[in-house]
Parts: structure tokens; C-alpha cells; sequence
């Protein structure tokens, strides 16, 4: 069985029905803990309820001071310590771990060749995606389907998947664990709801791109004709041949994306009285790269906005009955004006905002400094209220004929 190293840390190997486990002391050491044997044991009794008897054991082992018993961990119960570790390499070392587990696939019915193959790289929640093509068949990278589920390691995808749904294949540099489609399928089924339905839906729009249109098409019941399906295939395509190559997969999926939101179905289940209205979508999709036709520069004229003084004295003839017109300040009680209920200002606010002018943010400015004189005023009115009574108070205390009791009394 291959060595183990992470960065300068060696791990002493123990085969257990073909598996590498390691010991604790060295997961500690690769972890960077001072004290690398103590932590570990603090950490794992923090946490023995999470770990199963497939993630650690207690054995016998030579050490220096002989045979000894050790506590060692499989790659999972591994990666699982570093989950629960603080450390400033744990984020690293869980990376690491995931990467031998890929790399320790047992190799099954994936085409398997001396040549490398490249794979399909899509992008799903800023996460990558990778896609193996195998002729007609399509291989899915586990690791990257186990981080689209939201899962901790792609050994909890592949477990329950039969051989023939799971393989490993040597992509890029690197040697990696593949599920092909039903295994794919599987894996989303036992997955959370929340978790695989975005990504079935996502995954499903993806996939419309690989569709070659060479081998006919088979009409569903209720949905879209062979031909219907191939004319809709033939638009996205002509719609996304023109953009420039980097551009091309993610505007296929955004035709294939918009036709699902409509429909709530795949292009193939679509119902063939609504073909027109699924070619009309396609043709009108705004696809990023594209060059549209400039927009004719919108014409902006006069509105019909007159709000003279003589409106606002016509409106309200009892506000104004002490203006001058012919002097330069304007002569209106402070009732009348803070109890009037028009107000110039807010009707052509009004007036703008049906004209489509953003104007809201003046708008309700000019109606909370409205609303907050009227209640200034009704204050100012109550504290004269209670001054006045005071004031009449005491006049009528200052009038009152006291008579005060004992004031003659000789000395």
C-alpha cells in the first residue's frame, strides 16, 4: 500500500481489509498540535458519539516502549477529527484526506485508458462541477456531486451505489472516483429534498447542452413532437453559435433555464399547443455577449406641469384672505397652512411618479415633515392651553380677598 504524506508529516500506514488507517498521534502532528497525542484524545472523547466503529479502533501496536494499545482512525474518521479541529491547517487537511479517498476508489466499469481524459468544467453555487464524457455516456466526478449536496466526503455518495454505477478514472492529473447517471440519480433521491431538487433542476438545464440532436428524438406523452424537439434544439443552438466560445455553454443554459422556469418541466414534456410560445421564449432571450441593436434614444418632452399661486388661492380662498398680492411675503395663518389638505408640492410629486419619475424618496419627505408640523402645532397648542389656565389662575388668586387668621393679635 502507497505512503501517506501530508506535507512533513509521514503517516505509518495499517492495512485493515485493504484500507489505510492511521494513527492518532499523527493525525495530531499533521494537524499542527503541540501536543499532538493528548489533543487528539481530548478531541476524539469530545466527540465519540459522531465516530462508528468503521471510523476508529483501538489495536495492539509496536511503539518504543513496546507492544502497545494504539487508537488509529480510517481516512473518514480522519477527516472527521479534522472537522472538529481549530487548527490553521485542518481546512487543508480535510481537502488532503478527500483527495486520497478519491484516489483509493476501487477501479470499476469506467472505460479506463492509458490517455488522460478532460473534463466538461461547469460551475454549480461557485463550486466546480466536473463531467467526464465517455461517447454516448456521461461520468459525474463524486467528489464534486458530494459538495453540491452539501455531504462531507464523496465515500457517503458512492457506499450504497452498486459497481457498475461507480467508477474511478484518471482526469487531468489526478485519479478521481466517477458515478455515472442512474448512479447519479440514486445519490439525489437519498439526498435531502432541499438539497437535490436545485440541483436536479440545474443539473437537468446542464445536460441540455450535450444533447446532439443526431439520433431521433422520442416524443413523451402529452409533450413535444421529435421534430418540435429537434426545431427547439436547432433554435438554441443557432441562438448561441454567433457568441463568442467562452460564452456559449453558460447562454445555453440560460435558454434551456428559461424554458423550465416557464413551463415548470423539461423542454420535453412541454405541452405542443404552447410550441410557439417555447420558440418565442428561446428567440427572445437576452443571452450575455450578444450584440443587440441599439436603443432608439427616448424623446423627453414638456409635461403638462403648472401649479401657479392663483391654483393654490383658488383651492383654498379661506387660507389666503390675509395675503397681499401685491406684497412680496406671503400673509397665511399657521392653522391654515398646516391644516389644508392640498398641497401643491406633494401634487406635483404626484404628477411625476405617474409620468414614471422615480420620485418617492422627496415624496415621503415632504409628507413626514408635513405630518411633523401638524404635530408640533397641536403640542405648541396644548402647552398654551395649560399656560392660559395658569395665567387665569392666578389672576383670579392675585383679585381674591384673603382673610388671614390671628395677623391682629396684640403682642
Amino acid at each position: 500500500m502507497q505512503a501517506l504524506v501530508f506535507r512533513d508529516t509521514q503517516f505509518d500506514i495499517t492495512d485493515r481489509n485493504g484500507q489505510p488507517w492511521v494513527r492518532a498521534n499523527q493525525i495530531g502532528l499533521a494537524l499542527g498540535y503541540k501536543n499532538p497525542e493528548l489533543s487528539i484524545a481530548k478531541l476524539y472523547r469530545s466527540n465519540a458519539d459522531e465516530f462508528t466503529e468503521q471510523m476508529t479502533a483501538l489495536i495492539d501496536l509496536p511503539t518504543n516502549g513496546g507492544i502497545q494499545q494504539v487508537r488509529i482512525f480510517s481516512l473518514r474518521g480522519a477527516h472527521l477529527l479534522a472537522m472538529f479541529a481549530r487548527t490553521e491547517v485542518a481546512k487543508e487537511f480535510r481537502r488532503w484526506v478527500l483527495d486520497v479517498l478519491d484516489g483509493l476508489s476501487t477501479p470499476e466499469s469506467a472505460p479506463v485508458g492509458p490517455v488522460p481524459v478532460e473534463p466538461i468544467h461547469l460551475t454549480y453555487n461557485d463550486r466546480p462541477f466536473r463531467i467526464v464524457p465517455e461517447g454516448a455516456a456521461l461520468w459525474f466526478v463524486a467528489v464534486d456531486v458530494a459538495r453540491a449536496l452539501d455531504m462531507r466526503d464523496a465515500h457517503g455518495l458512492t457506499r450504497h451505489l452498486r459497481s457498475e454505477h461507480k467508477a474511478q478514472r484518471q482526469v487531468g492529473h489526478r485519479r478521481l472516483g466517477l458515478i455515472d447517471r442512474a448512479g447519479l440519480e440514486l445519490a439525489l433521491h437519498h439526498a435531502s429534498p432541499a438539497r437535490s431538487e436545485p440541483l436536479r433542476l440545474w443539473l437537468e438545464a446542464a445536460l441540455e447542452q450535450f444533447v446532439t440532436g443526431e439520433a431521433p428524438a422520442h416524443a413523451l406523452p402529452g409533450g413535444l413532437s421529435g421534430e418540435q424537439q429537434g426545431a427547439l434544439r436547432a433554435l438554441v443552438r443557432a441562438r448561441t453559435v454567433a457568441l463568442p466560445s467562452g460564452r456559449r455553454k453558460a447562454a445555453t443554459l440560460r435558454c434551456w433555464s428559461a424554458l423550465r422556469s416557464e413551463f415548470g418541466c423539461g423542454y420535453r414534456e412541454i405541452d405542443p399547443a404552447r410550441f410557439d410560445e417555447a420558440l418565442g421564449l428561446v428567440a427572445g432571450c437576452v443571452l450575455e455577449g450578444e450584440l443587440l441593436e441599439r436603443e432608439a434614444p427616448k424623446g423627453v418632452g414638456r409635461l403638462d406641469i403648472d401649479y401657479p399661486i392663483e391654483d393654490w388661492k383658488a383651492r383654498n380662498p379661506h387660507q389666503f384672505r390675509h395675503d397681499n398680492p401685491n406684497t412680496p411675503e406671503l400673509s397665511v395663518t399657521t392653522g391654515d397652512l398646516l391644516m389644508s389638505e392640498y398641497s401643491p408640492g406633494e401634487a406635483l410629486l404626484g404628477q411625476l411618479a405617474e409620468a414614471g419619475y422615480r420620485v418617492d424618496g422627496p415624496l415621503y419627505e415632504l409628507r413626514a415633515l408635513r405630518s411633523l408640523a401638524r404635530r408640533l402645532d397641536m403640542t405648541m397648542r396644548f402647552m398654551a392651553g395649560h399656560v392660559r389656565q395658569a395665567l387665569d389662575n392666578f389672576e383670579h388668586d392675585h383679585r381674591r380677598v384673603e382673610r388671614f387668621a390671628g395677623a391682629k393679635t396684640p403682642l
